[in-house]
């Protein structure tokens, strides 16, 4: 089995040799940003920089951020426990560029580290782009070796990243893992629609801001926001379509067991998994 831990290093060892600076995630209680609860994704620490009120440190940035959903617009809490892939806390990798590199860099960084450095098979990715975003579609045709086959368009639903009602919010391209046993099975229409195909990593390219009128206002930069989801691809490397099967989780799950004198059972242990996910979430709030 890859720990956890070791795939978290080699996700921000990556970036770091692309020049990215290694940060800290930040509290997953957001102090000084009074429109959210709980800190929801990786970009609300940067906020403020890409509405253009800040200036980096650094325009290339790696990290891993401490996330929990639990309500409002990014809510997962019903399928939490029910299937194997959705958590109300999970760690957001993700690599970001203030005004600097924009989405040809990022695409082919994603599809090396994806395919190069953890060898994962081709056949089994898939790509999603905003249905009138025809660069970022042409970017993956060009400069990768997917399939071309393999890139499908979709509407604002899927393809339009926006944190909230309000602030900073673009287009994105998605990579979907297809986690069935028969390969040749795949179909086009699984994505965003059969769990067997997963959701891995966003790549959002922040070029709006969506005002309290719900107007979309050019920001002053393009940025770059990826979101990699740790548990997924901790599942992915370890071949396992469950995320509870993997070092995140087991120890908890194993001790759910011990307290409560009931084996758990991957077909009827939606409890154990509730019980284990709810855990891990109260303790990092």
């Amino acid at each position: 089995m890859i720990s956890s831990k070791k795939i978290r290093k080699q996700f921000i060892d990556f970036f770091i040799s692309k020049q990215h600076e290694s940060v800290r995630s930040s509290s997953v209680v957001p102090f000084d940003d009074p429109t959210l609860l709980f800190t929801n994704a990786g970009m609300n620490q940067f906020k403020s920089i890409f509405l253009g009120d800040k200036s980096p440190k650094n325009n290339r940035i790696v990290n891993s951020q401490k996330c929990i959903r639990v309500s409002g617009k990014h809510n997962d809490l019903e399928e939490v426990g029910v299937d194997d892939y959705h958590h109300t806390f999970f760690e957001m990798l993700g690599n970001w560029s203030f005004g600097d590199y924009y989405k040809s860099e990022a695409i082919r960084w994603a599809w090396e580290l994806l395919t190069d450095i953890w060898k994962l098979d081709k056949e089994r990715l898939w790509v999603s782009v905003y249905k009138d975003d025809e660069e970022t579609k042409n970017i993956w045709i060009n400069e990768t070796d997917i399939d071309k086959n393999r890139i499908l368009k979709f509407g604002k639903k899927d393809n339009f990243w926006e944190m909230g009602e309000i602030g900073p919010c673009g287009p994105c391209t998605e990579i979907h893992y297809f986690h069935g046993k028969n390969i040749k099975n795949q179909k086009a229409s699984g994505v965003n629609s059969d769990p067997l195909y997963r959701e891995v990593w966003n790549l959002v390219f922040i070029q709006y801001n969506r005002d309290d009128k719900g107007t979309l206002n050019d920001l002053p930069q393009k940025h770059v926001d990826t979101g990699l989801g740790l548990e997924r691809i901790v599942g992915i490397l370890n071949s396992t379509p469950s995320n509870y099967d993997t070092d995140l989780f087991m120890p908890i799950i194993k001790s759910i067991e011990e307290i409560t004198h009931r084996k758990y059972d991957k077909k009827h242990g939606v409890s154990h998994r509730v019980i284990a996910d709810h855990i891990r979430m109260l303790c990092f709030a």
